[in-house]
C-alpha cells in the first residue's frame, strides 16, 4: 500500500483529541507564512489535506480560533496543540503532520509561501516550490 493509500491516525499532545483519516490525503506540504509560524511556534508548519468527510475526530471537541476573516485554526483546548486549518474557499481540512502517531507516514511534497520563509531555513529544492499559495484558491499553479 502506498503512502497516499494508507489510513492514518493521530491526536493532540495530551490525548484529549484523537482522529483517524480513513482515506488518502490529497496533498502534503510545508507552509512558511507568518501566520503558521506564529500559530505553531515553529519556522514553518507541515500539513496534509484530507476531505472533511474522510476524517473522524473523537474525544474532546477541537477549539477554533479565527486567525483572519474566513480562516480557522483548530487546537486542543486542554494542551494547546495546534491541529487543523480550514477556511472559506478550501475543500480540504488541513491537519498538522506532527500530530500523526507516525509522522513519517506522510512526506510533504511542496513548500508554500517561500517569500515569507526565514532566511536560515534550508528546504528541499526537489519539492514543488511556490512563493505564495498555489491551486484553486489563488488560481496559481
Amino acid at each position: 500500500m502506498s503512502e497516499k493509500e494508507s489510513a492514518v491516525q493521530g491526536g493532540c499532545r495530551c490525548g484529549a483529541i484523537r482522529y483517524r483519516a480513513k482515506a488518502p490525503h490529497n496533498w502534503a506540504g510545508n507552509c512558511h507564512c507568518d501566520d503558521c509560524r506564529r500559530a505553531t511556534g515553529g519556522p514553518y508548519s507541515s500539513w496534509f489535506g484530507v476531505s472533511p468527510e474522510n476524517v473522524e475526530f473523537s474525544g474532546q471537541k477541537i477549539s477554533e480560533y479565527q486567525s483572519s476573516p474566513g480562516i480557522y485554526r483548530g487546537f486542543c483546548g486542554t494542551c494547546g496543540s495546534p491541529m487543523t486549518f480550514h477556511g472559506e474557499g478550501w475543500d480540504d481540512l488541513a491537519v498538522m503532520i506532527a500530530t500523526l502517531d507516525e509522522p513519517n507516514s506522510i512526506t510533504p511534497e511542496t513548500h508554500v509561501f517561500l517569500k515569507d520563509r526565514l532566511h536560515w531555513v534550508k528546504y528541499n529544492e526537489d519539492f514543488r516550490l511556490y512563493d505564495g499559495m498555489p491551486g484553486r484558491i489563488t488560481g496559481e499553479e
